[in-house]
């Protein structure tokens, strides 16, 4: 990974930009995954205890390591596409954010250890080495269709594992195969992040799902994942009732994810190109409730 520090002047505090880098909307996604899988297992008898606590806190500095280090990574596809993040402005260097990403890490691990739950500290060793091989390295994970898939839908149920495990173990299998749908889906419908980067991949030399098949094909493709998918839920919320809530939830955004995609011609301007990453998010916001719902109620 070639690193080219430009640093701009800026008012802002180094560590508001350095979040922002992280980029807040995903790390509080993940955040919602740990205290999710926290709370299926809590409200299935499990114990509320410091290392739940010290557990979050541990993964949030992790993922931040993550996305600092992938910031870093994507300099070249985010200038190419107008990416407005920090790094990609050059209000913070390279260098500095990748010290702050292995000093974040670092802490993350010392954190998990702390709590002294094993399973939670495999989690964290996991997530560390599959995140961060997505964006170093001589292969990294992001420069192909499957290893992106396999560190998005690894990152996700990762993330529910590690929030079960420090509420002390696994949840019923209904919640762990909502656990796996979901981390499916970052797989599948997130892959609609890349529809309006294709520019900016191809520079970085990225082989992403647009780039190798192009655009319209891989529209094609996400939709009809995303429709696969949504018929997996009904299937589970056929065989597990009590899932039937964060199912059709999921459900129902596949379905949009999947008609927006077809809809999003290469030509669009990119926010409008983004519009199934975006219904990708907002599902992933309302289906974590209503499976939360679907536990307490």
């Amino acid at each position: 990974m070639t690193i080219v520090s430009v640093v701009q002047r800026t008012p802002l505090p180094v560590t508001a930009l350095l979040w922002a880098e992280t980029r807040p909307v995903v790390q509080a996604i993940f955040a919602v995954r740990y205290w999710v899988g926290a709370l299926v297992v809590l409200a299935g008898g499990g114990a509320f205890g410091p290392a739940v606590v010290l557990g979050s806190l541990g993964w949030l500095l992790l993922t931040m390591s993550i996305y600092l280090v992938n910031g870093v990574s994507d300099l070249t596809a985010d200038r190419a596409n107008g990416s407005d993040r920090p790094l990609a402005r050059g209000l913070i260097g390279a260098h500095g954010a990748v010290r702050v990403a292995w000093a974040l890490a670092a802490a993350s691990l010392l954190l998990t250890a702390l709590t002294g739950t094993l399973a939670l500290v495999l989690c964290a060793v996991a997530m560390g080495v599959l995140g961060w091989a997505y964006s170093v390295g001589p292969h990294p994970l992001k420069n192909s269709v499957a290893g992106t898939a396999v560190a998005s839908a690894g990152g996700g149920l990762l993330t529910y594992l590690a929030g079960a495990a420090a509420a002390g173990g696994l949840p019923d299998g209904p919640y762990v195969a909502v656990f796996v749908l979901l981390a499916l889906w970052m797989a599948v419908a997130g892959a609609a992040k890349d529809l309006g980067d294709r520019s900016g991949d191809e520079a970085a030399g990225r082989r992403t799902l647009p780039v190798v098949a192009g655009h319209r094909a891989a529209t094609r493709v996400i939709a009809a994942g995303c429709l696969a998918l949504g018929t997996t839920t009904v299937v589970v919320a056929g065989t597990w009732p009590e899932v039937l809530l964060p199912a059709l939830v999921l459900c129902l955004g596949a379905v949009v994810v999947a008609v927006l995609a077809l809809r999003t011609r290469e030509d669009l301007p990119r926010a409008l190109v983004r519009r199934p990453y975006r219904a990708f998010m907002v599902t992933q916001y309302a289906v974590n409730p209503a499976l939360l719902l679907s536990v307490l109620v």
